[in-house]
């Protein structure tokens, strides 16, 4: 990754967002060139934007952006503002992306048209509509994805300064190293917002990379991931975490020659973390791996340790190995783009984080504004990678202490065996933090049930939960069911069964041959009628 007085600073968003006025006062305050790509279009035609797209087209004055980006890609040291669209183009994005950070500033739709409106000098062809006000609001849905790969910044209720304050707060930023010191070898799991194309810098990898994605990532964030040789896509969707997606995956690896000199980067979720970690375990006897999460589920938990797992139709993650990366990236800012139920999930595993570990975890989940959309999130970035970060060192730890699994990591499971039969029973319908949340509550119950904590650490785990919107109850699973799903849990050692159970947080402890009355009776006390 280059040092921020060589990177560029690369503005994006809608007309309107401040892109220009902003990227002035940056390059003032950093005494760099500016560079507004519109203008310098304009500029080198002789015309201005509207006559080009009389004259020539919307494709020719596409193809003039396209030119302009690969040549300032190959700059440094540049504050450039860019047009509207000319990110939405992958490769383009692509090219600023490669020497530089990108931001996007985004308003809300009245603020826009009250801006442009104020806005004298410049001509908006697409404004040159009977209802401006709605067709900025169809824009802006239609941009929304694109934009969504980017660092946001909001300037509504902000002058340039302030905004150009912020921004340059981000930009010096430099992203959070945690030493995971592992007896197969040490690494690093690095934090921070914007640094996915820096991902070949960042791991130093110096021989051939191929991404491992779903179609969803891939479409998202393929483009973004800096110089990478080719990019494997899978199904979205736990039911292809199968030995079926494994052997595809190793035929595409080979027609393309693939050796043990390459490396594998596994980009997205929890899902696509395990199936390109068991590849990258047994492909050649293993090559090089690195985890690059996209989802909060794989950020706080999932990329940590070096566990993949493959599912069988008996259940879950009943086939694996272990492969520790040589590094773990996660940029923030990709959280951006989660569905809102899929980011509330992973906030399932942060809250389990607080319960076992004695830290203030806890408070943070609860003082925070977690449960705000996910296209919103960037008004709390910082706040949201100091928790991030703050959940990764709880199991850093632990998994420091006993790395191969055979001790204390086992409290990590907790809420986990009611998790994975309620996955299971369900069909995988309920995802899997909500299943943790559930399984949470169980566990707790359970403790309670049998004399180790509480009832009102049930209560209390229930309004976190809940304040973050995830459920608290099982909705109508049967009972005898989830009993028999738990039958094939992993944990399980024989015919004994096995629970991570609380004495109260901070103070998670394995407990085997639990009652079976106890466990139906807590079952159906948290699993609501099917009528």
């Amino acid at each position: 990754m280059q040092k921020n007085d060589k990177q560029n600073i690369v503005l994006t968003g809608f007309m309107g967002t401040g892109k220009t006025s902003v990227g002035k006062r940056l390059a003032s305050e950093l005494n760099r060139k500016f560079v507004d790509t519109d203008e310098l279009i304009q500029e080198r035609q002789g015309i201005s934007i509207p006559e080009i797209f009389r004259q020539h087209g919307e494709a020719a004055f596409r193809k003039m952006e396209s030119d302009i980006a690969r040549e300032l890609g190959q700059q440094e040291g540049l504050v450039i503002s860019t047009g509207g669209r000319l990110m939405l183009d992958p490769a383009n994005a692509a090219a600023l992306s490669q020497k530089g950070r990108v931001f996007c500033l985004v308003a809300t739709p009245q603020e826009i048209l009250s801006r442009i409106k104020k806005d004298k000098e410049h001509t908006r062809p697409l404004l040159e509509v009977p209802n401006p006000s709605e067709h900025i609001v169809e824009l802006l849905k239609e941009r929304q994805q694109g934009y969504n790969r980017f660092q946001k910044i909001i300037t509504d209720d902000k002058d340039p300064a302030e905004v150009t304050s912020h921004l340059l707060d981000m930009f010096r930023e430099h992203p959070k190293r945690i030493s995971i010191d592992h007896p197969a070898h040490p690494y690093d799991y690095v934090v921070g917002s914007g640094i996915l194309p820096f991902v070949r810098q960042l791991a130093e990898v110096p021989g051939p990379l191929v991404v491992i994605t779903d179609t969803t990532v891939n479409e998202l964030y393929g483009q973004s991931c800096g110089e990478v040789d080719h990019i494997i896509t899978i199904p979205v969707g736990n039911q292809h975490k199968t030995l079926a997606t494994v052997q595809d995956i190793y035929d595409q690896l080979l027609d393309i020659g693939f050796d043990r000199s390459g490396t594998i980067m596994a980009l997205g979720g929890s899902v696509v973390g395990d199936i390109a970690g068991f590849v990258a375990a047994t492909y050649m006897r293993g090559v090089n791996l690195i985890q690059c999460p996209t989802s909060l589920l794989a950020m706080a938990d999932t990329c940590i340790g070096g566990k993949t797992s493959i599912d069988l139709a008996r259940g879950k993650n009943l086939i694996g190995a272990f492969k520790q990366p040589s590094v773990v990236i996660a940029d923030i800012a990709l959280l951006q783009s989660l569905p809102h139920r899929e980011f509330i999930s992973g906030m399932a595993e942060v809250i389990k984080h607080g319960l076992i570990a004695d830290s203030d975890l806890l408070e943070k989940v609860i003082n925070g504004d977690w449960h705000t959309e996910a296209a919103t999130l960037h008004t709390s970035l910082f706040e949201l990678q100091a928790l991030v970060a703050q959940a990764i060192q709880v199991k850093v730890s632990i998994v420091r202490e006993d790395p191969m699994d055979r001790g204390i990591r086992f409290s990590l499971n907790l809420g986990h065996t009611f998790a994975h039969a309620i996955e299971q029973v369900s069909g995988y319908t309920i995802r899997h933090g909500e299943a943790v949340a559930m399984g949470l509550v169980a566990s707790v119950n359970l403790s309670a049930r049998l004399g180790h904590c509480g009832a009102d650490l049930q209560q209390r785990l229930e309004t976190v939960l809940a304040g973050v919107g995830l459920p608290v109850r099982i909705p109508g699973l049967s009972t005898e069911e989830l009993l028999k799903a738990m039958e094939n849990d992993k944990k399980r050692v024989g015919k004994i069964n096995r629970f991570v159970l609380l004495g109260k947080i901070g103070q998670p402890f394995t407990a085997d041959n639990v009652d079976t009355r106890a466990v139906i009776d807590t079952l159906k006390e948290i699993t609501t009628s099917s009528d």
